[in-house]
């Protein structure tokens, strides 16, 4: 089993540079667009619903719940940023943010209804929103004429003034400063701990519930607005 601290600090996870199929703990390349989105429904993800190995964690006891087509392709005007929220298991999660003049790099997820239901379950600090007037192209295929997203309820944890992008997560013409997720935890830990040894810090806020609220409450004081539009259609 990974430390906690190291899989904390490995968000947002590995992702491939392509565009591909989940099923069963298992992925591999999608090459081309020969593939039924039929009733299903297209979800960005953010941060590290764009990992194979975060869906295997999520999806862990739904082994026959079928396969997820995951198709890479590029969003306009919007980047990845930090959440102003720690996660259950540690990190620092991400949220889509607007962003005039950025393409950042996503993966439309198409869930059937109980696909959709389970990643609901997981995703309890966000809400979910149909996204409105979006340029999104994909790699395999036409773009849905609609697409949903998961959007941090909180807002976006504010780095001296400003969004902070996720370094891991690939745009173009990005506006705001970037860090990598122990550079994040490490900014945190030096505004509410400083001092503390960055692994410490991260175990304090796994372990300690009364501690990752206090935190959480702090970062949410003086979050940032998301500024997308959107209609939100669940609070989760």
């Amino acid at each position: 089993m990974t430390d906690p601290v190291v899989h904390a600090k490995a968000y947002p996870f590995p992702a491939p540079d392509h565009s591909y199929v989940f099923e069963a703990g298992q992925w591999s390349a999608l090459d081309s667009d020969d593939f039924d989105v039929g009733g299903r429904t297209p979800v960005l993800a953010a941060g590290s619903n764009q990992s194979p190995e975060q869906l295997a964690r999520k999806y862990a006891d739904l082994p026959e719940i079928g396969p997820i087509p995951v198709i890479r392709g590029r969003l306009n005007d919007f980047d990845v940023v930090y959440a102003a929220h720690l996660a259950g298991y540690g990190s620092m999660p991400a949220t889509f943010q607007n962003s005039p003049g950025t393409t950042v790099s996503v993966f439309v997820a198409w869930f059937t209804a109980t696909q959709l239901d389970r990643m609901h379950a997981t995703e309890g600090n966000y809400s979910y929103d149909r996204l409105t007037d979006v340029w999104l192209e994909t790699d395999h295929g036409q773009a849905p004429q609609e697409v949903f997203a998961y959007t941090a309820k909180v807002g976006c944890y504010n780095h001296n003034g400003s969004c902070l992008s996720l370094a891991e997560i690939s745009a173009t013409n990005r506006k705001f400063a970037s860090a990598t997720q122990s550079e994040a935890q490490e900014f945190l830990r030096d505004r509410l701990a400083v001092g503390t040894d960055l692994d410490q810090f991260v175990s304090d806020h796994i372990a300690d519930n009364v501690v990752r609220v206090g935190r959480v409450a702090a970062m949410r004081a003086d979050a940032i607005e998301i500024g997308y539009p959107r209609e939100s259609l669940l609070s989760l």
